[in-house]
């Protein structure tokens, strides 16, 4: 039973590649909701000064999870879903680039953002 589950995880993790993430590197997502200061159109950007930010990508998150797991108890769905999208994010050629232009700055899609929060 703990196989079946781990290879749902894996299969949901495929699925979720093809909808949502982007075919090559340096792509945005296919679904890109921005959150300040912590999610840019979809990608986890955290801000570090004025000029550079702290690109996690999706990987990152999902090795933890994977490192965790033999402490904490994690579904196996979960860490089928984990393994995959660990696998994929490695793919990706930028896959070590962490530090990034901080893209909140003089951008109009925060200034827009903004706006749409203050309403």
């Amino acid at each position: 039973m703990w196989c079946y589950m781990y290879i749902c995880g894996v299969s949901i993790s495929i699925l979720y590649k093809y909808l949502v993430l982007p075919n090559n590197e340096g792509e945005q997502p296919k679904w890109k909701p921005t959150l300040y200061p912590v999610i840019y159109k979809g990608m986890v950007i955290v801000p570090i000064s004025s000029k550079n930010a702290l690109h996690i990508h999706h990987w990152i998150f999902y090795l933890s999870v994977l490192c965790v797991s033999p402490v904490v108890y994690i579904h196996p769905t979960f860490l089928g879903f984990s393994t995959g999208l660990t696998f994929q994010g490695l793919t990706y050629n930028d896959r070590f680039k962490i530090v990034c232009d901080n893209p909140y700055n003089n951008t109009n899609d925060l200034h827009t953002y903004k706006q749409t929060i203050k309403r």
